[in-house]
């Protein structure tokens, strides 16, 4: 009885325990088959995602593909249109000369009282990357330097035109200087600069052309502006106070006009991949002989105007005054450099034609020259004798879509460049 009663407690006991181990090992078992369908599930899960990648990439593509050709289209249709000008190009009354030949562009080209001609190479060219001077004058059928020890200072010039006490006045541009925008008169002889100024707070980058009124106490300038970007106006520098003020600022006669201007060969000119419609404002400007007027024309503009210097002039002149008192002169085509010849007639590049036009104080117009190979009819000059000076700064043919300028050597495969002068009529 006592091995028998001691014998039974130990048995159920490894029963109990036989038991207890089958249940904690289907317990394991059941956890790892558990784990391993919640494994399959987790893979599965990572598998459906892969699977999903190729559809979320190609909508986030899709998505940004859009949003880059809206942002095309948006350009295009802000920047990119506009009817192009017609042709005004008529019977050309004169015959040019290639006065001067130049191993590179030339830019603008401005004739003194005493017959002195002096010109530059176009910065848009980046001619200060090739050569150490870009102000030359043109006496006994050389190119002479002007203010060969100024260098740098002198890089980056853009409109020239020389003043009633014979220095050469230059501005330069800030938009192509990456400088405040500078105004500089150039003793010729001396090679000195007797007058300096620079633009506060960045204001007016895109200067670009100049004239001394007679008295020399006054210098108008024109702001194009950057592809409708930025507004164009009129600017006005007392020369003795040192003050700017800004006129006609993105006013209808400064402003450039959304349409297209074409090159001489037809070709709608536009910029970055056709996008970009080249559209400028107002740029060519010139004085009457009295300087009792300022004329005006926006590149890419069909009209000319003429607006009172005294307004220009007077500081109290409110927008709405200075505006009141513009005057149109007459239609014409898109053009760059203007002058004022010594019969009242203003005299404007063609940029469409390759040449000049005329538009006499009664507002007809006709074609002066037209001459076959000119890219870009730019700067114009009228010197004491009647002749007419202009350049082809070939700005159309050596810039890229994207406004770079050209090599070095396609530009020389070209040369030679010319400066072009009209004699006056007999």
């Amino acid at each position: 009885m006592g091995r028998s009663a001691s014998f039974l407690p130990t048995r159920r006991f490894h029963r109990l325990r036989h038991t207890n181990g089958r249940i904690q090992k289907s317990a394991e078992i059941g956890l790892e088959q558990r784990g391993r369908c919640q494994n399959r599930g987790f893979f599965m899960q990572q598998i459906n995602q892969a699977r999903r990648w190729p559809r979320y990439v190609a909508i986030c593509v899709a998505g940004v593909v859009a949003i880059m050709l809206a942002g095309v289209l948006a350009i295009k249709l802000l920047f990119g249109m506009g009817a192009t000008y017609p042709g005004l190009s008529g019977e050309p009354a004169s015959q040019a000369i290639a006065e001067i030949a130049l191993p590179l562009p030339p830019g603008m080209v401005a004739v003194g009282a005493d017959g002195r001609v002096f010109f530059t190479y176009h910065p848009i060219h980046r001619p200060q990357d090739h050569v150490a001077h870009v102000l030359f004058e043109w006496r006994d059928g050389a190119a002479l330097p002007i203010a060969p020890d100024l260098g740098e200072r002198l890089h980056d010039i853009f409109g020239i035109t020389v003043g009633p006490d014979g220095n050469i006045w230059a501005v330069r541009p800030g938009s192509t200087s990456g400088e405040a925008t500078e105004v500089l008169a150039i003793d010729p002889d001396s090679g000195t600069i007797v007058f300096d100024f620079r633009f506060p707070d960045g204001s007016s980058p895109g200067a670009q052309d100049l004239r001394v009124s007679p008295d020399g106490r006054t210098v108008y300038l024109a702001d194009t502006g950057f592809l409708r970007l930025t507004p164009a106006a009129l600017v006005v520098l007392d020369v003795e106070t040192r003050t700017v003020r800004r006129v006609l600022e993105d006013h209808p006669s400064t402003a450039p006009q959304n349409r297209t201007m074409t090159l001489p060969d037809g070709t709608p000119f536009r910029l970055f991949l056709g996008l970009v419609t080249f559209q400028v404002g107002v740029d060519g400007i010139a004085l009457s002989a009295d300087g009792e007027w300022l004329v005006y024309k926006a590149m890419t503009h069909d009209t000319v105007y003429r607006v009172p210097t005294a307004i220009l002039r007077d500081p109290a002149a409110t927008p709405d005054v200075v505006a009141a008192a513009v005057k149109t002169l007459g239609s014409a085509p898109p053009s760059d450099g203007i002058e004022m010849d010594g019969s009242g007639n203003v005299i404007l590049t063609d940029v469409q034609s390759g040449g000049l036009a005329r538009l006499a104080p009664d507002g007809r117009l006709t074609t002066l020259v037209r001459v076959p190979g000119v890219d870009w009819a730019d700067s114009v000059s009228v010197a004491p004798n009647g002749d007419v000076w202009f350049t082809d700064s070939r700005l159309a043919r050596f810039l890229d879509t994207f406004a770079r300028p050209a090599a070095l050597e396609d530009m020389q495969a070209e040369a030679p460049f010319y400066i072009y002068r009209v004699p006056a009529p007999d």
